[in-house]
């Protein structure tokens, strides 16, 4: 071997490193989300309820954490030409891994998609929180990590999946998905519908003639906002992370990224907010905005690396609306979902699919070192062959709605048919954490200060602190 031969090993060598190591990190940034998913919920429930979802949130990832490396990740992204392309056979506990220099099959690899595997399943976590039993959640982890996400994903990016880019013997047109619109957003989006449907609404939520109270007081703001802000920063590698795993020259591709994610997030969240103001002549509260801005973030997703940023004033601009229209609309249908997972989840990963094969215009191609063979160009931007990827994604945001709900619909009868779906209405009344659990998330000073605040949410007594007490966090009622 020459020596000119051997530095060309070292630098493939050293390439390899440095893609595994920033997967890890890109990995590692999404976890956090987790974090900030946690914030966004607590903040958005009655105090009563804080332990429970801390709970959940942390049943998340015990749970998706073992069953995504058990058989889940074998599901995703194993040989799946014995089930034509449905699910994968094999690479469970990552034991057949060898090839570790294909970055999808890889440990760090691995981590990635757990990363989304965790982030779809806490998603429904918000939408029933309040009224949704231990048990029952912890029936949805386990199934989301095994049998939603990954089979989903390996339609979409598996070498072998029936509808993926990197299979050259694709059924469809293939689909056009970077950063899970259809694969983490609609399928988590569409099983919080499914279970908000059958858990029902809470019961503060509902007025003396049966409907829908609009306006609920949260727990806190500033948690929410946090949580949202944790959301953002962590979807630049959400999204960024796509391009290690897809390109060959994924260094000029993350900028790309980058731009276009914050341009679609930002239009989202001017669009929601000048919508909100012209409809109902006031400001909206801040966890609303926070919504239109978490749109806008989904919407980036199943395009980010084929679409240019300007693209993402129209799409993002889009995706505002959708929260607003789909948030009002589940309100008129007597759909409580706690967090609008639905309105951001759903509505915007459709829009999301819907938007990538419309305004892509940049084309992945095995010249550029991609792993997948086929090339993709966008109705809108002059592509003749835009309706074959625009109806394959179509084809497929339907699919994964109808097989959630196949999967989601029986197990949520099942619960409810034994009773183990919805909390005893004595726990929803007062509370999960005062029943079963210890007493209160926060300290006994602030106990009567959130009871008072809590107990009657529909005419809630004004209550405020006097300036020289607020250190003491004794409560003087108006």
């Amino acid at each position: 071997m020459t020596e000119f031969e051997e530095w060309g090993e070292q630098i493939e060598s050293q390439n390899l490193y440095l893609k595994h190591y920033q997967l890890v990190t890109c990995a590692s940034i999404v976890i956090l989300m987790q974090l900030g998913f946690t914030f966004l919920e607590v903040g958005s429930v009655r105090v009563q309820f804080t332990k429970s979802i801390l709970m959940k949130n942390m049943m998340d990832m015990i749970f998706s954490a073992l069953v995504y490396f058990s058989i889940g990740f074998g599901f995703a992204f194993g040989n799946g030409t014995p089930t034509g392309g449905f699910m994968g056979t094999s690479n469970f506990f990552l034991v057949s891994n060898e090839n570790v220099s294909d970055i999808h099959h890889s440990p760090a690899g691995w981590m990635y998609h757990w990363s989304f595997c965790a982030t779809s399943a806490t998603i429904v976590a918000g939408a029933i929180a309040e009224r949704t039993q231990f048990v029952a959640y912890g029936v949805y982890s386990i199934v989301g990590s095994s049998v939603l996400y990954p089979v989903i994903s390996h339609w979409i990016w598996s070498d072998t999946g029936w509808a993926s880019r990197a299979n050259p013997e694709s059924v469809i047109s293939p689909v056009l998905d970077d950063a899970g619109g259809i694969a983490v957003h609609t399928s988590a989006g569409i099983c919080s519908l499914v279970a908000c449907y059958f858990v029902g609404p809470r019961q503060h939520r509902l007025d003396s003639k049966g409907n829908l109270v609009s306006d609920l007081p949260r727990q806190n703001q500033a948690f929410i906002v946090f949580g949202m802000l944790v959301l953002w920063f962590s979807w630049y590698a959400f999204n960024a992370g796509t391009a290690i795993l897809e390109a060959g020259n994924h260094e000029s591709l993350m900028g790309n990224i980058a731009a276009y994610t914050t341009v679609c997030t930002a239009s989202s969240g001017a669009l929601y907010l000048v919508l909100h103001m012209l409809l109902r002549k006031k400001l909206p509260e801040p966890s609303d905005l926070c919504n239109g801005i978490l749109g806008g973030l989904v919407c980036s997703t199943s395009g980010c690396s084929v679409i240019q940023p300007y693209y993402g004033i129209i799409i993002g601009s889009v995706g505002g609306a959708v929260v607003m229209a789909i948030s009002k609309l589940l309100t008129k249908l007597k759909i409580d979902d706690v967090v609008d997972a639905v309105a951001v989840h759903l509505g915007c990963g459709v829009w999301s699919a819907i938007s990538a094969p419309l305004f892509s215009d940049t084309h992945h191609n095995t010249n550029s070192g991609s792993k997948f063979k086929y090339s993709t160009c966008g109705l809108m931007t002059g592509c003749e062959e835009g309706w074959k990827y625009l109806g394959s994604n179509l084809l497929l945001t339907l699919l994964t709605i109808l097989y959630v709900t196949v999967v989601m619909a029986p197990i949520c009868l099942i619960l409810r048919k034994f009773k183990i779906l919805r909390i005893r209405n004595e726990s929803e009344r007062h509370g999960v954490d005062m029943v079963e659990f210890k007493g209160p998330a926060y300290s006994n000073d602030l106990k009567s200060r959130t009871t008072n605040m809590f107990n009657d949410v529909r005419n809630p007594s004004p209550v405020i602190m006097k300036r020289e007490t607020i250190t003491s966090m004794t409560v003087v009622e108006e």
